[in-house]
């Protein structure tokens, strides 16, 4: 008796052979020559040749998957278009397939490298995959697109795992559940990618090896299924004991159950001068003022920094400063095509209105994405002007969904299929504009006027309108499908906006998303701390979309107020909230900070003087510092990407040397000429000048080198400039911290 064992793991007896293993069934033991197996049956082309073909990579976009495909033979990219793959790969003229002599198949020799081929050797002669090949080539290289049994899942085992040693090594197991019943362990022709480098390797094999701290997922694909085996890799200390400061709200409760899993302990709260500018620039996006420092700062009753949040929120600052955000990211204030429309400015006072006035998310929504009539008596259908751009941008901004793979091809690491996208358009494909008659006010009337076009795709194609969710979408023929869209998703799909606009808003006020990137909430990007984003979302649902509630959660909590100075349990974690992130101020925050810290405007190409830069709708503003620090000057995509945090020599070379600088330090009627003049001893000046431009007053240290330096200029003028100039460039003041 012989065992037939495939790479795969499936084994059977039969008679013959020599080499023997032995197998143990409960009490029997067989002792079995080992030979090897040959593919039984019928070779499915949708089941099993291209499972073959996946695991080798000759479907990928650095292969034949490619968009252009690769030395004439192109496939779809990971197997999206079964119907054109078996066309390209059964092509007569090709001599892909050599149904005659099949071992001379170029499908069987060039990835064996027998044949030259410029992706290397993909697999051996004799290997299962060679023999998956050949036995399909020998059945006739017979197509059974449509007709096979379909994939309904895949499943990995263990999905959830956890290391707490370095090395330490994991076996995953997938198995294919198809439609007929049947199950299959697919684990050595499964794809494994990992979210997070570093973490753990995965060799082909599904083995993972766990080589720093850390959290990852690995991806798992199996022909057109996907799935995620989710890591933690901690390293366990002796002696760790808990202890953290007292909890404010919920939100703590989540980050500390985390932190305890990891064994890092929070960094302290903050001061109160921290959290003023902190709270300052990310709610309203400007730093206090002087006297308010000074008023907060004298404050000692327990509750002075909830009061200063729901101050905050009352201002005007805070809708300025996030409705530019939204206005941005919308693409709406792009300098091409809806650049030239005035209506852009009625629509972020729109906007700055409706969010100072806490208008709920579902009804901001539901204005912006299905608006109708003018832009002059409703500005927010200026967002929805450009139809098949609204296709990517409302997932993306709203959802946290990125739609734009699909348009192409089926999403490499998502759920989302061209179906999906196409759909998507087809919520818009019946709008349209026209330019109507322009008031007294030189305001351009735009009006939706097409309601019966469609988005056109290839020929023969029928678009079925259904929801992400993969429900069907009925509205009357009259009706506008945009409503039914934003029904959708503040009714079943709910829980993806909700988590959408907290994660959003979580990484705007901690420096970090929950899920990171905060618009990139794929399957294969899963948050770092589940229950807190779930608790985050539910809590605002529950809260009738209040986002000014949200707002006021997040600064509420322990874990906005900690210190951003590390500890020794969590300097070297940065992605669970242990301590607040170091952020670069935004383009905008830098522009109104030293416009307030000098008492000089920034000039900007368009509006009327004194504006803030969140009060210049456009993105071609003309200000040289927004440019460098930032601000981009065309949006292709609501993708947070478009602007970088890091720092360049050119943004350093602006503050160093930079001339504007210098002229709103040296200006008449400016912060330092004014302090200046006001203060007569020189302790008193520098306490002004940082008041004025770091928002807290100095310590004895600090001012007794500016005193001492304020002594030795040939000017008292001169020195104040200066020092006004190095606090200026300093850390402390060009970062929130």
């Amino acid at each position: 008796m012989a065992v037939e064992v495939s790479e795969t793991g499936w084994g059977g007896c039969s008679s013959g052979g020599r080499p023997m293993i032995r197998v143990v069934c409960l009490v029997c033991v067989l002792a079995c020559p080992v030979v090897a197996v040959e593919p039984t049956g019928a070779i499915s082309f949708t089941n099993d040749v291209m499972a073959v073909l996946g695991k080798a990579g000759c479907n990928s976009g650095a292969c034949h998957g490619h968009n252009s495909g690769k030395a004439g033979f192109k496939l779809s990219l990971r197997g999206y278009d079964l119907r054109a793959d078996f066309a390209a790969l059964a092509d007569a003229d090709s001599g892909r397939v050599d149904r005659k002599d099949p071992a001379d198949s170029l499908i069987l020799q060039m990835p064996t490298a027998q044949l030259e081929h410029g992706g290397g050797k993909r697999f051996e002669v004799g290997s299962e995959s060679y023999r998956v090949l050949l036995e399909w080539i020998r059945q006739g290289a017979k197509s059974d697109v449509g007709t096979a049994t379909k994939l309904r899942r895949i499943d990995v085992h263990p999905s959830v795992f956890e290391h707490v040693q370095i090395p330490q090594s994991e076996t995953l197991k997938v198995t294919a559940h198809f439609e007929d019943g049947r199950q299959r362990d697919v684990t050595r022709l499964a794809i494994y990618e990992v979210s997070t480098e570093g973490v753990v390797e995965v060799d082909q094999a599904g083995r993972v090896v766990s080589r720093r701290t850390g959290e990852t997922a690995v991806l798992v694909r199996f022909l057109d299924k996907k799935t995620l085996s989710k890591g933690l890799v901690v390293r366990r200390k002796n002696g760790f004991a808990w202890a953290a400061p007292p909890q404010h709200n919920f939100i703590d409760r989540f980050v500390d159950d985390k932190l305890k899993k990891i064994q890092v302990l929070p960094s302290a709260v903050c001061t109160d001068a921290e959290f003023l500018r902190r709270a300052s620039l990310d709610i309203c996006g400007v730093p206090p003022d002087p006297d308010e420092v000074v008023a907060f700062l004298s404050d000692t009753s327990a509750d002075r920094r909830t009061r200063k949040i729901d101050e905050l929120l009352s201002r005007e600052d805070y809708g300025d400063a996030w409705a530019m955000r939204w206005l941005e990211l919308s693409g709406t204030n792009e300098s091409g095509d809806s650049a030239r429309f005035k209506g852009i400015w009625t629509l972020s006072l729109w906007l700055r209105r409706a969010i100072n006035n806490n208008l709920p998310y579902d009804r901001l929504v539901r204005q912006l994405v299905a608006g109708k009539g003018s832009s002059i008596h409703n500005p927010a259908i200026t967002f929805t002007v450009n139809q098949l751009k609204r296709v990517e941008t409302v997932p993306q901004l709203f959802l946290g969904i990125r739609l734009q793979c699909a348009e192409c091809h089926d999403h490499p690491f998502d759920v989302w299929t061209q179906s999906n996208y196409r759909s998507m358009a087809e919520f818009f494909g019946h709008l349209g504009s026209k330019e109507g008659p322009i008031d007294a006010y030189g305001r351009e009337i735009r009006r939706f006027v097409k309601p019966e076009s469609r988005v056109p795709w290839k020929a023969g194609e029928r678009v079925e309108l259904t929801h992400l969710d993969g429900s069907r979408v009925r509205v009357p023929v009259a009706s506008d499908r945009r409503d039914a869209l934003v029904d959708w998703m503040f009714g079943p799909g709910r829980r993806l906006t909700a988590r959408a606009i907290v994660n959003r808003v979580w990484g705007r006020m901690l420096g970090r998303g929950i899920v990171q990137p905060v618009d990139d909430m794929r399957f294969s990007n899963p948050p770092i701390n589940e229950p807190l984003l779930s608790a985050l979302a539910d809590d605002l649902v529950v809260h009738r979309w209040d986002l000014k509630h949200l707002v006021r959660t997040i600064a509420r909590s322990r874990t906005y107020q900690q210190s951003s100075i590390p500890n020794k349990s969590n300097r070297n974690e940065h992605e669970n909230f242990s301590h607040a992130a170091l952020r670069r101020l935004s383009a905008e925050q830098l522009a109104d900070s030293v416009s307030r810290a000098t008492g000089v405007d920034e000039p900007y190409r368009v509006g009327p003087p004194g504006l803030r830069a969140v009060h210049v709708p456009y993105v071609a503003a003309g200000s040289r510092l927004l440019r460098l620090f930032g601000r981009p000057t065309e949006r292709a995509s609501a993708c947070e990407c478009v602007r970088s945090p890091d720092s360049t020599l050119p943004q350093v070379m602006h503050l160093l040397n930079g001339e504007a600088l210098w002229k709103k330090i040296r200006a008449a009627g400016g912060t330092v000429e004014r302090l200046s003049g006001k203060h007569t001893e020189a302790g008193d000046l520098v306490a002004a000048l940082y008041l004025a431009v770091l928002s807290r007053p100095p310590s004895g240290d600090e001012s007794g080198t500016g005193v001492r330096y304020l002594a030795a200029s040939k000017s008292r003028r001169e020195g104040a400039e200066d020092l006004a100039w190095a606090l200026l460039n300093s850390p402390e003041f060009l970062f929130n911290h």
